[in-house]
């Protein structure tokens, strides 16, 4: 029986080694969703997938449905954001949205807004450096924006600030000025979500 195979774009948000030489990931792609994605012999030097299949990575993936679980049959890179990732400051704000990402959606299906928005978030972290004084306005403001995509909060006050995939200084500049006041919401948002 031939299995179909899925061709997305996505990102991964994480993942741990299974076994010896295998390892299991966390992506968020483009037309499944979060999926849990499991690579064979990825781990082995001669693996030619080992180098794609890295945390925070943004691929182009081949899915096949397993069993249990999604197997990847081939990837390649996408995108590789070396800014980004030359800037640990950059580098640490992405990683905490995706972590985010990865403890927020649950299951499977699709989330135009919610991948629209870390796309742009990713490209406005590789073609910007953040100021000092706006990183929590950045990682707030990421952490807000998902809460919204995903239905745990109310944008009622917050449209300004909610257009998919817009990403720019003014953005955070202007939302600095409401920051401390977002914080409860956002905290309470995610209390009650109980992740």
């Amino acid at each position: 029986m031939a299995h179909h195979i899925y061709h997305t774009r996505g990102i991964i948000l994480g993942s741990v080694p299974i076994g010896e030489s295998n390892r299991f990931y966390k992506i968020f792609t483009e037309e499944l969703g979060l999926v849990g994605a499991s690579a064979q012999s990825v781990r082995k030097e001669e693996s030619k997938l080992r180098y794609v299949l890295q945390d925070l990575s943004f691929i182009n993936v081949d899915l096949v449905r397993g069993k249990e679980v999604w197997r990847i049959t081939s990837a390649g890179e996408e995108a590789s954001f070396p800014a980004l990732k030359g800037d640990t400051v950059r580098l640490k704000l992405f990683a905490r949205t995706c972590a985010l990402l990865a403890r927020l959606i649950h299951g499977e299906g699709r989330e135009d807004e919610l991948f629209k928005d870390l796309l742009g978030g990713l490209n406005f972290l590789e073609h910007t450096a953040i100021p000092a004084e706006l990183t929590l306005s950045f990682e707030t403001l990421a952490t807000l924006r998902s809460l919204v995509w995903l239905g745990y909060l109310d944008p009622e006050h917050y449209e300004r600030f909610l257009e998919p995939g817009v990403w720019t200084l003014p953005l955070l500049q202007d939302f600095e000025t409401i920051r401390i006041n977002a914080i409860p919401e956002i905290n309470e948002a995610l209390h009650s979500s109980q992740l």
